[in-house]
């Protein structure tokens, strides 16, 4: 009786561990997704700015339109981890719903694997793209405002590497649910609580 009590201790405190994984990672898209969306606003200023400017007051920014590029550039990467979460990413399931859950499940598998593989190579790539302008200290050639790109080229992995996490979480509940392991997921009782506030 001993050893059952060891084995059910152990995958209850698993499971928690799990759980708390997911609602953790969960939690870290969906607060940088919320931080990220303020950047629309701050992309329909600048561009509602620079229309004032020239046609009002006949006199166009030289920094506007590139500012704009870069702000929308950082939104779009950057809300890949908190689309991922909320599964709002384009998907072909026309044939993936003709099949039976448990193979819907191990399509997940293979390809949140094989996603994470790619997205891996890619944030080498990412990072030496970043570390070459940061060591060139490399500004924009596309206008006379000539930012440097530096920076905005750093958030590239970071968007990357929150993209992983994501993805490794997805992974995590697409192994689970192949496995036909019965858990709390977080994205279900968050969209539960949402329900219930309106």
């Amino acid at each position: 009786m001993q050893p059952l009590c060891y084995v059910i201790n152990f995958l209850a405190k698993w499971f928690f561990m799990i759980e708390k994984y997911l609602q953790i990672q969960d939690g870290i898209s969906e607060f940088i997704g919320r931080i990220i969306a303020w950047l629309a606003i701050v992309l329909i200023l600048t561009l509602v700015y620079e229309v004032v400017s020239r046609y009002f007051f006949n006199s166009p920014t030289i920094w506007s339109h590139e500012l704009s590029s870069m702000i929308f550039g950082a939104f779009a990467i950057l809300s890949g981890s908190y689309t991922l979460k909320h599964l709002g990413h384009v998907r072909s399931d026309v044939i993936y719903l003709l099949f039976p859950s448990k193979l819907q499940r191990l399509c997940d598998v293979l390809v949140y694997t094989i996603g994470i593989f790619v997205l891996v190579i890619f944030l080498v790539q990412a990072i030496e793209f970043a570390q070459k302008s940061w060591m060139l200290k490399e500004v924009s050639a596309r206008s006379i405002w000539q930012p440097p790109l530096y920076y905005i080229k750093s958030i590239i992995p970071i968007a990357v590497i929150l993209l992983i996490l994501q993805s490794f979480a997805e992974l995590v509940r697409a192994v689970l649910g192949f496995l036909n392991v019965s858990y709390v997921d977080p994205r279900h009782s968050e969209a539960i609580s949402e329900d219930e506030h309106v």
